[in-house]
């Protein structure tokens, strides 16, 4: 390796081309990186610094069998930097342009182009796929009639309205600060030899998580270690588009989600991985499998895929029952069931368990959870428990997936234990379900009781929770309530039997019970058809409504074998 101190303009001058390689993360540095940057310039522009000013590493490595006359160098590490000089360079030589300034063409033709090459060798800079179009737009059109979104194009707006605030007519201070962009700014260029293992100097820069996602890192190992003739059309069919998914579905955060899909995808065989080892834990799998890489990142995209149907299910997943059941999974903050589904949705896919297999499989898990959250079972385990789940069936001796599942639950005791439909019904009649903040827990309970019982199609977004019995209750309710109001008002007002579902919460609020009648005898919902035969609320008549709710919730998620 060689390290020499230089300054743009000599980095730049000579038909040379820097490239990001297609599989590093997309250009990431936003306004707070932009104005940092601006603000040293400025500081050198008004001689508060002196002398040169160090802009810090940027490390390459010479490419082999580039076009005649081409030097051309992967970048390892500056790539944020060194795109963001090159975009101020081109908003410079733009406002340079609009007073016909001999310097404009200078910057573009000595730092931003190589005039006599074609196609991509035309740039100086050339960044990954997905920042390409972008930023050729801005090199070849001067920033005109670029449509294109991204943080390419907002730094290159980003620039072009500082130098609109500072310029104006003064043609002195662009030309100054072309100069000071050329000439005072210097790196240290560390430039590796073709022998030189490249991913060695990109980790030991980046793999302290200051900068790039373990996700960004897991990426650039991969790809650093498959046959350079074979990279481009492995990102493009197999990563570019799993990253895309992700950005679609979160946007900016997607390399975080990409990490979790990782993380589960490591536990789905029952070993314990921390999620901050996920780089490390996949680095010594890949290794492991030198004479397999591509078979290793198949499989790796094939089931961050199945992640993205669990998580994302109104746009990932067809299948229309399995669409519901992962919603349910997600609504229930069941997430840890997914490390388990991997495997399942394997199964499924290739074959090995029918639709209607899978679906028992949702529905036992759903039960499982249901039953162990309504009955106040401690979650401490539950990790552990879906971790290790498909191994255990897979030791189970049973004719299928589906009985060793059910077998497997069946057996589990103390805090493992799947709820009797004696311990799940005497839960759900006695005890507090509506508090803290997993109300949406209690809506879903309501709603499933709801679809059990009924064909119709109904808009849940606009149902709330309303309590029968309400929150605070005045005189009119006390005095029905009894001489006992006071402790069996706190007993019973969060239970099962006093909640239901209404479109009606603000005007109901702690109207008497005769007035909320009036409302609740005209709602359609199966759920609200046993107010059309109780003339009177009180605490009795909770209970015997909470005993045929709970009724109905031990045939929504049966523990007997289907």
């Amino acid at each position: 390796m060689k390290a020499s101190e230089t300054s743009i303009r000599n980095l730049l001058e000579g038909t040379k081309q820097f490239q990001v390689p297609l599989f590093q993360r997309p250009y990431s540095w936003n306004k707070d990186y932009w104005d940092a940057l601006w603000n040293d310039l400025m500081s050198i522009y008004k001689g508060e610094i002196e002398g040169f000013y160090f802009l810090g590493p940027i490390v390459t490595q010479a490419v082999s069998g580039t076009a005649d006359g081409i030097s051309a160098f992967l970048i390892i590490d500056g790539q944020q930097r060194l795109t963001t000089l090159s975009i101020l360079l081109a908003t410079l030589r733009d406002k340079l342009r609009q007073d016909n300034n001999d310097l404009a063409e200078e910057l573009h033709e000595y730092y931003l182009i190589n005039k006599f090459k074609n196609n991509d060798d035309f740039f100086k800079i050339l960044p990954t796929k997905t920042d390409r179009e972008s930023y050729r737009s801005i090199i070849k059109n001067n920033g005109q009639d670029n449509n294109s979104k991204g943080k390419i194009n907002d730094a290159y707006e980003h620039f072009t309205k500082k130098l609109e605030e500072k310029s104006l007519k003064n043609l002195s201070f662009c030309e100054k600060l072309k100069s000071i962009i050329l000439e005072k700014l210097i790196i240290v260029n560390i430039t590796s030899d073709e022998k030189d293992n490249p991913y060695l100097i990109f980790e030991s820069l980046n793999n302290k998580g200051q900068e790039l996602t373990q996700a960004d890192l897991v990426r650039n190992y991969i790809f650093m270690k498959l046959p350079i003739d074979n990279r481009e059309e492995q990102y493009n069919q197999l990563w570019r588009p799993l990253e895309d998914k992700f950005k679609t579905e979160v946007g900016d955060k997607y390399s975080e989600e990409l990490t979790n899909a990782f993380w589960f995808y490591l536990r789905k065989d029952g070993k314990s991985v921390q999620q901050k080892y996920v780089y490390q834990s996949l680095k010594k799998r890949f290794d492991q499998n030198q004479n397999n890489l591509l078979e290793e990142l198949q499989l790796l995209v094939k089931f961050s895929n199945y992640y993205q149907r669990f998580n994302f299910p109104q746009k990932e997943e067809s299948n229309s029952k399995f669409k519901e059941y992962f919603n349910n999974l997600l609504r229930l903050d069941f997430k840890t069931s997914h490390i388990f589904l991997l495997n399942i949705y394997n199964d499924y896919e290739n074959g090995k368990i029918s639709e209607q297999d899978f679906e028992k499989i949702l529905l036992y898990l759903e039960s499982y959870f249901v039953r162990r959250l309504f009955s106040r079972v401690s979650t401490q385990s539950l990790g552990g428990i879906i971790n290790n789940l498909y191994a255990e069936i897979k030791k189970a001796e049973s004719s299928s997936i589906v009985d060793g599942l059910y077998k497997t639950l069946n057996k589990f005791d103390k805090n493992k234990r799947w709820p009797s439909d004696k311990e799940f019904k005497t839960k759900l009649v006695n005890q507090t379900i509506y508090k803290g903040t997993k109300n949406d827990r209690n809506k879903f309970l309501l709603e499933r009781l709801e679809k059990y019982q009924g064909k119709e199609i109904v808009d849940f977004s606009t149902l709330t929770i309303e309590h029968i019995m309400p929150q605070k209750i005045k005189d009119e309710w006390k005095k029905k309530l009894g001489d006992d109001h006071s402790s069996n008002h706190t007993k019973w007002l969060h239970t099962l039997g006093n909640l239901t579902l209404t479109a009606y919460n603000s005007e109901l609020s702690n109207k008497s019970y005769s007035e909320k009648l009036e409302y609740l005898k005209k709602s359609n919902l199966y759920l609200n058809h046993d107010f059309r035969e109780i003339d009177k609320w009180n605490f009795e008549t909770i209970q015997d409504r909470a005993n045929r709710l709970a009724d109905i919730a031990i045939k929504v998620w049966p523990r007997q074998q289907c």
